[in-house]
């Protein structure tokens, strides 16, 4: 049965005081703390440039898993012209910690110190404090303010589909589909292997290996029957410790193979089109198996390994210079002749 797909696919930031002393100021900055020295007692002072900065000009830990412990590095960098000491530097909670950095320390002009803010999450809970940083300029600190979040642990595995149905893939033929695995929780998954059961499943694409929180894998799962009937399998990822971390259902049909042959034309794009992607269902609403794991160069394509005496729906997208992919075609039918 030969089809023909005639469509054209298109890309698409002081008050003086009677004596004469020196005060410092917090003077807010974008993403640092600034510390400005002025001088008082006349009925009008100017403020001289900033003394230090200290970058970020707050710390924030969002989600930590209870247990774990997360950082972040601060920076006290020398604006001025004059030498200043960090002489302390106190958390004004015990969530927070500092390390990396030994005290006293002396900061000379254009030169900068960094120090290491930590927070370990004990329970499910939010928390606020302040880094108090004390420096020779003045015995009033400056205030680095923090914020953490704690969360109870979830590792959890989760799939881009719930189950894979092979629909009328010919015997001695084969059909693929792309799985993606995803790491919803907030620890890390360590995964020895993912495997299928059955000897006409398979599964390729990924090994050992460690998914971090938000982290993604995708794997092929191909069903190539040797017999005709409905086939049932699953697919399983296994963790380090031989825990099933997922669980997946895997169907095929394998129908009799035909020696029909769908053959595809459309209309070429216009200039600035690099290929096409030809895509196939068992159903006109989807979902669309990409048959190529190549662009086609031209506007034709030859389907084989057909099931005899079923009906298929192919679309067609182009694939611009920008590697950008057209929206679907509109559909076409081609139904195989019995054998």
């Amino acid at each position: 049965m030969v089809g023909t797909l005639r469509t054209c696919v298109r890309l698409r930031s002081s008050i003086g005081l009677a004596l004469a002393v020196a005060s410092i100021l917090l003077v807010s900055m974008p993403g640092a703390l600034s510390v400005r020295a002025s001088s008082v007692g006349s009925s009008r002072t100017e403020p001289s440039s900033p003394l230090a900065q200290v970058l970020p000009d707050a710390v924030s830990f969002v989600d930590v898993p209870a247990g774990d412990t997360y950082t972040q590095t601060v920076r006290i960098k020398n604006v001025s012209e004059s030498t200043f000491q960090i002489k302390e530097i106190t958390p004004s909670s015990p969530d927070f910690s500092v390390t990396g950095i030994l005290l006293p320390v002396v900061v000379a002009p254009g030169t900068s110190e960094n120090f290491t803010i930590s927070y370990r999450g004990r329970a499910e809970a939010r928390a606020e404090g302040q880094i108090l940083i004390v420096t020779s300029a003045n015995n009033t600190p400056i205030v680095l303010r923090a914020r953490a979040s704690t969360v109870t642990e979830q590792r959890e595995l989760t799939a881009s589909e719930t189950s894979i149905d092979f629909e009328d893939t010919a015997v001695g033929s084969s059909g693929t589909k792309e799985v993606s695995l995803f790491n919803s929780g907030n620890r890390d998954l360590s995964v020895s292997g993912i495997s299928v059961s059955g000897v006409d499943f398979s599964v390729s694409g990924a090994g050992a290996m460690t998914l971090s929180p938000g982290q993604k894998v995708t794997v092929d799962v191909k069903f190539a029957p040797r017999s005709a009937g409905r086939q049932a399998s699953s697919l399983r990822v296994i963790s380090a410790d031989g825990a099933s971390l997922l669980e997946m259902p895997l169907s095929g049909l394998g129908a009799a193979s035909s020696q029909s042959t769908v053959k595809l034309h459309w209309e070429e794009n216009p200039s600035g089109t690099a290929g096409y992607v030809v895509y196939r269902a068992a159903d006109p609403s989807g979902p669309y198996t990409r048959l190529t794991s190549q662009t086609v160069p031209s506007a034709e394509y030859v389907d084989t390994g057909l099931a005899a005496g079923h009906t298929y729906y192919y679309v067609v997208t182009s694939v611009g210079t920008d590697e950008v992919e057209s929206e679907y075609s509109a559909p076409i039918t081609a139904t195989v002749p019995e054998a």
